[in-house]
């Protein structure tokens, strides 16, 4: 890779990681060296290398990661992750907006929408769910370059949930979806945290399912807003959500695996809550939320 920081374009670089890394599902894995930089902390996987682009249009991406490519499956693993960012919309108005989903897979999120947005703009590189997005009314394009040449300028709001973290310059994926906003319009950018609970806690096994093979960035408050400035944004407001349970924080360090929800919480559910409230107070949830303007 470039010696330049990709982010903060600073050559201030330290060893992170150097050790078996997540290929694909969970208990796959292939040897991996991640490295961090001094100037905006985010990490940077160099090794294996970035795969080509064709590797999500084909579908070769969720195959690797235990899906299969059809939009019913897509719905069946998906749909009900929608749940959880719907809320993050409370503060936004989507009433008549234009709304664009940059990397939307099968389009839950965007379907969850359709009855109050004017418009819904699909940018998904996946070939296999083009014709489904169409037929349920979204104007689909391949990437964000193709989708501002009709849209530019024009968006309302662009959410990017999951994906900044998979390509190779984020701050262009930053750029190209500041350059579809309109004046005013908001971006609503997700990506797993950096300063997550199990990875300050040193455990180990998660460290080696957190870097993965598909991910080149690992971005903490401090690296995503050093991102957003450079590609243009003036605010970024960072929130943090966390998805699991305390007996899943449990399994990780006592089994070494992740549990999920698959089996009740050692205490009652109101403990669960408080300990993802907790998490999130600190920014040490699993998940980081960018509001960007």
């Amino acid at each position: 890779m470039s010696d330049a920081c990709a982010i903060c374009g600073e050559s201030d670089w330290s060893h992170a990681y150097d050790g078996p890394i997540r290929d694909g599902v969970f208990g796959r894995q292939r040897p991996g060296r991640v490295r961090r930089c001094g100037a905006c902390f985010v990490e940077v996987l160099v090794e294996p290398a970035q795969p080509p682009e064709e590797y999500y249009a084909e579908g070769t991406y969720r195959s690797d990661v235990g899906e299969q490519p059809d939009i019913e499956h897509f719905f069946e693993r998906h749909d009900h992750e929608q749940f959880r960012q719907f809320p993050l919309l409370q503060r936004l108005t989507v009433r008549h907006k234009r709304i664009a989903d940059v990397g939307c897979g099968g389009g839950s999120f965007l379907d969850g929408l359709a009855g109050y947005a004017e418009e819904t703009i699909a940018i998904e590189p996946a070939r296999s769910y083009h014709a489904s997005l169409i037929g349920r009314g979204h104007r689909v394009f391949p990437d964000v370059a193709s989708a501002s040449e009709a849209w530019g300028g024009r968006m309302d709001l662009v959410v990017c949930f999951s994906v900044i973290e998979h390509v190779a310059d984020p701050v262009s994926l930053l750029h190209g979806i500041h350059g579809l906003l309109a004046p005013g319009g908001t971006a609503l950018i997700s990506t797993p945290n950096r300063g997550d609970i199990l990875l300050a806690a040193g455990c180990e096994p998660y460290r080696q399912f957190f870097y993965r093979v598909v991910h080149r960035f690992y971005f903490e408050d401090r690296s995503l807003r050093r991102a957003a400035a450079r590609a243009g944004f003036q605010s970024c407001d960072i929130v943090y959500r966390h998805r699991f349970g305390f007996s899943n924080f449990v399994g990780w360090l006592t089994e070494g695996r992740p549990l999920g929800d698959e089996r009740s919480a050692l205490l009652d559910r109101r403990f669960d809550s408080h300990w993802r409230l907790a998490l999130e107070h600190e920014g040490r949830a699993d998940y980081l939320y960018a509001y960007l303007s």
